[in-house]
């Protein structure tokens, strides 16, 4: 859903969103079921728009050790200002951005993309190491075996190490 900033009054205006589908398919995450968006748009100038609400969804991610995938709950809030691309800094070369700089959005045109938002939200929730639990215990590096389902049968001595040589030279 885009939306022009001339739709957008001082006053604000609310929109809610349930978004069925939102194609994933080149995402690092994937979603189950409804991602809902409920959000107050208020004009701040001509070229200002502060977004403020809610979003929530279910991501589908893969586990960092362990390959197995899981569902993760994103309840996140939002803050934050979409402003037209260098209109603050025009002609500026280099600037110093302070604390309240990075809660703006540049856009390139003066219309809010609801859908945009959406995905860039979903990528600020999914966490730097995804786990599908604190303690798994991954895959066996030997034989590749899930350890979280059965204990690894295997010697624990790698088949083939690459590495071996250099054991071998610093034992010399």
């Amino acid at each position: 859903m885009k939306i022009p900033f001339s739709q957008i009054s001082t006053a604000g205006q609310q929109y809610s969103l349930d978004v069925p589908d939102i194609d994933t398919e080149n995402e690092i995450f994937s979603l189950q079921g409804m991602t809902s968006l409920s959000c107050k748009l208020t004009r701040k100038g001509s070229d200002q728009i502060l977004v403020q609400g809610r979003i929530s969804a279910t991501l589908l991610l893969t586990c960092d050790r362990c390959l197995r995938i899981y569902s993760q709950n994103v309840d996140a809030g939002l803050d934050f200002i979409c402003e037209i691309n260098g209109s603050r800094y025009q002609g500026v070369r280099e600037i110093d951005l302070t604390a309240r700089d990075l809660d703006i959005m540049q856009l390139e045109e003066a219309v809010i993309d609801l859908g945009e938002i959406i995905r860039q939200q979903l990528y600020l929730s999914v966490p730097q190491q995804r786990l599908c639990a604190h303690d798994c215990k991954g895959i066996c590096p030997i034989c590749g075996a899930d350890r979280n389902s059965s204990p690894c049968r295997c010697s624990g001595v790698p088949i083939h190490n690459p590495f071996a040589v250099l054991a071998a030279v610093k034992g010399k």
